[in-house]
């Protein structure tokens, strides 16, 4: 069995790695990974070697990458930044067969075999012969893992999945809305009467001007110079393109009832900055509406995330469980000084 974050650990490596990103010339292929062997853990009389260890990350390797297999720099690279988490997930894998073992729990030869063809292909001994497996030891692996995986339905995933309720998947989605909520995308312009004095006939007659013409203000400002005097100044703004939640409250106010292609009423305001007058007439460019999703939409995707959360956590308590009942102390296995691969 490969834990849910053994997997995504596996996954991330090999995105992030130059390696799996573009074609590698590979200098090391007259090298050979050496391995220092040595005994890290025994779980409940099962003794986990450092070539153990080695064999694990073969098996994770073809199965995740098999383009590398043939690679000695991959592989070391895969081993270098992996061997320490695929030991701990050997160790908890081994509690939980000697759980299943203590229950009694069983796996067919047929299920075995299924799945050694399906992950191996019909040459299941070729393929082995050439990730250096032997057929017995491929055999318990699977055998193990099927076993690791049905006492994780039993005691992880079925009780992750009974714990979600419609009632969380509700609140689920509240609390998406409440940090996605709807919202729309606004594109305009602004024109910008500055004036030493308040004049609101001025402002009335430019934005009649304006709504009569029919036409986008940045098209109108050699028009708009017929308005400006000594203490007047017009001015028209870059296009702006914002949602609805990153608007300032006056431009919200002023643009909420606004049609595309309509300029608004002038709006008063007393400028911080000189404490002169401003007048702003706004006109809306174009306004896309973006709904949130309905619970029908999300509710699938809401369960799945809240069952993840669930499994991770009844996953850390059956773990701990274990390894109190088997006398497992997971902070005192791996040397901090140990680097066990080398090129040579």
């Amino acid at each position: 069995m490969i834990l849910p974050t053994m997997k995504t650990f596996i996954i991330s490596l090999f995105a992030t790695t130059a390696f799996a990103a573009s074609p590698m010339i590979d200098f090391s292929q007259d090298q050979k990974i050496a391995v220092q062997n040595t005994i890290l853990a025994q779980v409940n009389g099962t003794t986990i070697s450092m070539i153990d260890v080695k064999k694990k990350m073969d098996m994770l390797l073809y199965q995740n990458y098999p383009q590398f297999a043939d690679s000695n720099l991959a592989r070391y690279q895969f081993y270098e930044a992996s061997w320490k988490r695929v030991l701990m997930d050997l160790v908890d894998h081994e509690l939980i067969i000697s759980d299943a073992q203590d229950k009694e729990v069983k796996v067919t030869d047929g299920e075995i075999r299924e799945v050694m063809e399906e992950r191996f292909g019909p040459g299941v001994m070729q393929t082995l012969d050439k990730i250096g497996l032997t057929y017995e030891e491929t055999w318990k692996m699977v055998k193990n893992e099927l076993l690791a995986h049905r006492m994780n339905w039993w005691f992880v995933n079925s009780k992750a999945i009974s714990s979600v309720t419609p009632q969380d998947i509700r609140q689920a989605y509240r609390l998406y809305l409440k940090e996605n909520p709807a919202y729309s995308q606004w594109k305009y312009r602004v024109v910008t009467i500055r004036v030493d004095k308040p004049d609101d006939m001025l402002s009335e007659r430019v934005y009649r001007t304006l709504q009569k013409s029919g036409k986008t203000p940045d098209t109108l400002q050699e028009e708009l110079k017929q308005f400006e005097a000594p203490g007047v100044k017009i001015s028209v703004s870059n296009e702006f393109s914002a949602k609805t939640q990153d608007l300032s409250e006056i431009h919200k106010n002023s643009l909420a009832t606004l049609h595309p292609g309509i300029y608004g009423k002038p709006s008063f305001q007393m400028s911080r900055a000189d404490r002169k007058t401003v007048y702003r007439i706004f006109y809306l460019i174009d306004k896309t509406d973006f709904p949130a999703p309905t619970f029908e939409e999300l509710s699938n995707h809401l369960r799945n995330e809240l069952t993840q959360k669930a499994t991770a956590e009844e996953t850390g308590v059956y773990l701990n469980k274990l390894r109190k009942r088997y006398g497992f102390d997971a902070d005192k296995i791996i040397p901090e000084d140990l680097h066990p691969f080398s090129l040579q």
